[in-house]
């Protein structure tokens, strides 16, 4: 039956009449869709001959066939010159289709009549019946759940496996049906704990605020591994990072949970991140191998490879969805030669570039800097859902006020919130951050340090149509949810300038097309010279996950050679990867754990068996306990031991301490552990001076200094030291400084420093002045009063938290006690800003 239905769309994609169909109905969406391109031509389409292949595709399944199924039935559903007669046929082929969602925006756009499908044909109308039916789900509430064909298999094999690996597009509606699969778990039973694993901090808000509204009181949402004691709710739903999940692992040794989802699951490939992913799953299945464990990753080729570390005999099964929700459109975009103002528009299909026509600039593109915001212009005009793409952050804000240049300023209707978001961006950067400028013109550009709050509003407005241009940078390939009409990007990169892979542009293309609110999406490539494209793309093809640690296991004989570096914090600082996978290793070895029993570790005989005797041999002389070992990943042991010989033979014991942020002496403590964490540990912080000034930072925002301050400070400096200073610049840097070093480097290295330091000082009968897990939290928040962290932990951003304490003076709350305070503290007398007020106001589910 397969074969005869893979022949059989073979045999339809491959007819001449059906090819030209295609190609027509796509130019004529296109031209729709992007009315500012001149079109060569328009093509006439003969519409029951294109319908009645559809749905002989749309039957048979599979990607390239229900791509051009959804192809023909959205392009007909509107086309002005298809009749009502076609489009009912179209809209009956879409519930057939189980696309629930695109048949709503049929409906909405008043291009079919209300259920439509109900005035078709009877066979017609039963049969649409019996595939509702099909794809409805029942749940433990008494409700069903309309669900796609992905959502319904999803269903199906969570239900019938332990362990779940799944591919799907990123519009296919995982998220929609991991939560409700949550849902359905936490009912059955009276007990139930799950932790979903994301990527990124910001997936972290983004993600909790929705099972928050979704699930509302019934199950307690956690986003801290400190301020709740896990287990003390009946039903707890844990969105961390991995690093998070470390950090909850280290601190309650006995926690376990009966689901682990990991989203965006690729990311085992991502580097040193990677192999901490690896290392806090292969934990949390040591605890508890009965567990159930989902994988989700877009559009992989190997999922099963995911499956590798389910327990012997346990259920597991790879889906590699082929569902498509909505269509896309790779085009390239180049100058027309001598003419720099006209830029022709080619459509690629089956990896061939076909001529649609061109589009006129606002000014010629002299410059290489001019060519995207002026081509991102032409194509986009003033519509909104456009999304430019950039490699890093000063050319995002760089862009953004080119774009903004060509734009009118926003209606009326739409001034109060952009007004809004213009006084948060003075109000918690500065009051010459560039945000503010392009905002009026409702235009706004959007990275990884930006403060969450911020970035949240950015993303919400974005999303409502008020802002028309987004000018990002790699933060969209973190799974961020921020669908768009049009994603225009430029021999992209990621990185350090390393050209970015084919997996990870078709991520990013990924959010071009959103599932209800458009049919189609479009990727438009500009300058597709291999000079500037050196991984032009082509064609949609799935990409294999791998593991970050296979990279280094694939030269076993140079990790052998690291392991056994003369100087460990100089090989750990020039090889944070390798470090990462020696550090993972080592531990498990001090553990007493067989390497081939870790998930991903794939080497076997003789090679296993050295590896593992030269991982011996090198932590012979670790005097350090493995648990504490354990808790710093990413650091090598031996180097641990360094810091700890250093400790023993300092003349003056007294200047290694480190103290709380409050003291006098805290400056000087964070500055000295910084640049011995360097020496010792292999941290990467830069020249005395510059550890000096990280010193600084640590300390005040520790101390929680708000954002603006720290930039006005280090503003300040630079006119004092230079009498000039690049404000954009150092707004830049010094959120910079606060995401990747306050924020997740500090923490790493410092609570490590402390930890060595603690073994020293007990063999002198001596304590520490901060221990690890506080500092840590301090600088992971930016804040240091326990109140502070509960407000944090009820959902509430760093900035909000700092605007309530102006009125709060109980230092000591927890979560319980700083929710009560929220409801009964007169809050329309506070002085906080809209979004601030809209935070609380979804914490406590009700309007201030």
């Amino acid at each position: 039956m397969v074969d005869r239905g893979d022949g059989l769309a073979g045999a339809i994609l491959a007819d001449a009449d059906f090819r030209d169909a295609l190609r027509a109905i796509t130019w004529r969406s296109l031209i729709d869709d992007v009315p500012t391109i001149v079109p060569q031509l328009i093509p006439s389409v003969e519409w029951d001959h294109a319908l009645t292949c559809a749905s002989a595709l749309a039957s048979i399944g599979g990607e390239q066939a229900s791509d051009a199924a959804l192809r023909v039935v959205q392009g007909c559903l509107s086309d002005q010159e298809s009749g009502p007669v076609e489009r009912q046929a179209a809209f009956v082929l879409l519930e057939r289709m189980g696309n629930t969602r695109a048949a709503a925006l049929a409906e909405e756009r008043n291009l079919v009549g209300q259920e439509a499908w109900a005035q078709a044909p009877g066979p017609l109308v039963l049969d649409v019946v019996r595939r509702r039916l099909e794809l409805a789900i029942p749940v433990t509430s008494g409700e069903a759940i309309q669900a796609n064909p992905f959502q319904r298999a999803f269903w199906d094999r969570a239900a019938a496996n332990r362990w779940l690996s799944v591919s799907a597009p990123t519009s296919a509606g995982k998220s929609y049906i991991v939560k409700r699969w949550i849902e359905e778990l936490a009912a059955r039973e009276e007990r139930f704990t799950a932790v979903y694993l994301v990527p990124t901090r910001a997936l972290i808000d983004e993600v909790s605020h929705d099972l928050i509204e979704h699930f509302g009181a019934g199950v307690e949402v956690l986003v801290l591994p400190w301020d709740h004691r896990p287990g003390s709710a009946a039903k707890e739903v844990y969105v961390l990072t991995q690093e998070r999940l470390h950090l909850l692992q280290s601190r309650a040794p006995s926690f376990v949970a009966d689901l682990l989802f990991v989203d965006e699951a690729q990311k085992v490939g991502d580097g040193y991140r990677g192999v901490l992913l690896q290392r806090v799953l292969d934990e949390a299945v040591r605890r508890a191998s009965g567990m159930q464990v989902i994988f989700a990753s877009p559009a992989s080729s190997n999922p099963e490879i995911l499956l590798s570390g389910a327990p012997g005999g346990a259920p597991v099964e790879a889906e590699l969805s082929e569902e498509v929700t909505v269509n896309q459109n790779l085009l390239w975009a180049n100058p027309h030669p001598g003419d720099s103002r006209r830029w022709e528009v080619e459509l690629i299909s089956d990896g061939e570039a076909q001529p649609v026509g061109y589009v006129e600039l606002a000014g010629r593109t002299t410059s290489v800097k001019k060519r995207l915001p002026l081509v991102a212009l032409g194509i986009g005009g003033v519509s909104t859902g456009n999304v430019v793409y950039v490699n890093f952050a000063a050319e995002a804000e760089d862009t953004a006020v080119q774009i903004a240049e060509g734009l009118p300023e926003v209606g009326a209707e739409e001034v109060k919130v952009i007004e809004d978001l213009r006084e948060l961006a003075k109000d918690t950067v500065h009051g010459e951050y560039r945000l503010a400028d392009v905002l009026k013109n409702g235009v706004a550009f959007h990275y990884g340090n930006m403060p969450t709050l911020i970035r949240a509003e950015i993303e919400r407005l974005f999303k409502d149509g008020v802002l028309r241009y987004l000018v990002c940078t790699s933060t969209l390939l973190e799974g961020v949810n921020l669908p768009c009409r049009n994603i225009f990007a430029r021999g992209p990169k990621r990185g350090k300038g390393t050209p970015m892979s084919i997996p990870d542009f078709w991520n990013l293309a990924g959010r071009a097309g959103r599932w209800g609110k458009e049919f189609r999406g479009n990727v438009i490539c500009l300058d597709t010279d291999p000079s500037v494209w050196p991984n032009l793309p082509r064609d949609r093809r799935r990409q294999p996950i791998s593991f970050a640690s296979g990279e280094v296991l694939s030269d076993v004989e140079a990790l052998e050679g690291f392991a056994r570096a003369e100087d460990p914090a100089v090989a750990a600082r020039a090889d944070p990867l390798r470090t990462s996978v020696y550090s993972f290793l080592a531990t498990r070895v001090l553990q007493g754990v067989e390497l081939n029993e870790i998930p991903g570790i794939t080497l076997g005989g003789k090679r296993l068996e050295r590896l593992e005797g030269t991982l011996r041999e090198t932590v012979e002389r670790v005097e350090l306990p493995p648990d504490l070992i354990a808790r710093h990943p990413g650091i090598s042991p031996r180097a641990m031991q360094v810091l700890l010989d250093y400790f023993r033979g300092h003349p003056e014991p007294a200047k290694l301490m480190i103290y709380p942020p409050e003291s006098e002496e805290a400056r000087l403590s964070y500055a000295k552990a910084l640049s011995r964490s360097r020496d010792y540990l292999g941290a990467d912080f830069g020249t005395d001076p510059r550890c000096a000034m990280l010193g600084i930072l640590v300390r005040n925002w520790m101390r929680g200094y708000p954002l603006r301050r720290l930039i006005e400070e280090r503003i300040d400096y630079q006119l004092e030291k230079k009498g000039k200073a690049d404000v954009p610049k150092l707004i830049r840097e010094t959120m910079d400084d606060v995401e990747e070093v306050a924020r997740f480097s500090a923490p790493k290295y410092l609570a490590c420093y402390l930890d060595v330091h603690e073994v020293f000082l007990a063999r002198r009968g001596e304590s520490l002045l901060v221990d690890p897990e506080t500092l840590t939290l301090m600088l992971e928040l930016g804040v240091s009063r326990p109140t502070d962290v509960s407000l944090i932990g009820l959902g509430l951003t760093r900035t909000t938290v700092l605007a309530l304490s102006d009125y709060l003076y109980d230092d000591e709350l927890d979560r319980d006690g700083a929710l009560a305070w929220l409801r009964t503290a007169p809050l329309e007398r506070f002085r906080l800003l809209p979004m601030s007020r809209r935070e609380i106001a979804e914490v406590l589910g009700a309007e201030i």
